[in-house]
């Protein structure tokens, strides 16, 4: 490899971090507000001929589960959130058996080509409440492809930022700690939550597995020892409750003594315990 090949390379690569972190940055706000995102995805490739087809270059996205879509835009087959280093945000929905695809569904956010992302954020909230007129569908350009990378790089290099030096520096696993935090304070919340009834529940007992095994799942691949400590308090409540029945609701409670117990927020400040 020339030294010209390395010096591209490299400017894709780092291409591709800063805008996984510009990904991960958008998904942080999405996930503050209580939306299911799922993944996040960046290419880099600023010289990518194949991508002149939709007159782009570099990209990445925001992606929800699909059982949110499904609930949120009815008979989109697929749907999500979509940055073109050309246009900035889209909004694409595809209808099932439509025959689109997604650059057709598009509805562009316009505002810029790097917006912040609570713009971004606000602009998807307009789009599950009408996911065809949010936005327009005139694209905007605010870049031409395949020119200038490293002002790109410059103008992205603002959401590569960190609170605190613990912050992994690869895009991935940033959007993986953020997620985690997110689905630990949600669990957390829901725990804690005051006025609890007990809800008369029938599993079948491959149900039942199946729930312990996908808290194993969540134990051993998230990120952070919040969202770890929840799933195996949880695995460890249901199994016991199912051996002792339902009478031993209180005292197999694990996991709601610990999400009520005070411990440091965030922020820094230290959590009070809820009345249960």
């Amino acid at each position: 490899m020339t030294d010209d090949q390395e010096d591209a390379q490299q400017v894709r690569d780092d291409l591709e971090s800063a805008i996984g972190h510009y990904m991960a940055t958008v998904a942080g706000r999405l996930l503050d507000e209580g939306l299911p995102v799922a993944a996040i995805s960046a290419y880099g490739a600023y010289d990518d001929d194949s991508q002149d087809d939709f007159g782009a270059d570099v990209e990445g996205s925001v992606e929800f589960t699909g059982g949110f879509c499904r609930a949120a835009f009815g008979g989109g087959r697929d749907a999500g959130l979509l940055w073109c280093g050309v246009s900035g945000w889209c909004f694409f929905c595809i209808p099932e058996g439509s025959g689109q695809g997604l650059h057709e569904s598009a509805r562009w956010m316009g505002g810029g080509l790097t917006p912040e992302p609570g713009r971004v954020a606000a602009f998807f909230s307009e789009a599950r409440l009408d996911p065809y007129f949010a936005g327009s569908e005139d694209r905007p350009f605010y870049r031409t492809s395949h020119t200038d990378p490293e002002a790109l790089l410059g103008r992205l290099s603002v959401f590569d930022t960190y609170e605190g030096a613990a912050q992994p520096r690869d895009h991935e696993r940033r959007f993986a700690s953020l997620r985690a935090d997110a689905y630990g304070r949600r669990v957390r919340s829901a725990l804690a939550a005051g006025e609890q009834e007990v809800v008369d529940m029938a599993l079948r007992t491959g149900e039942l597995h199946a729930l312990r095994t996908l808290l194993e799942y969540v134990e051993g691949s998230a990120p952070r020892g919040e969202a770890r400590g929840l799933a195996r308090r949880l695995a460890s409540d249901l199994s016991l409750r199912a051996r002792h029945g339902g009478k031993d609701v209180d005292e197999h409670c694990a996991a709601f003594v610990y999400a009520n117990e005070p411990r440091q927020d965030l922020s820094g400040g230290s959590g009070s315990r809820p009345q249960p």
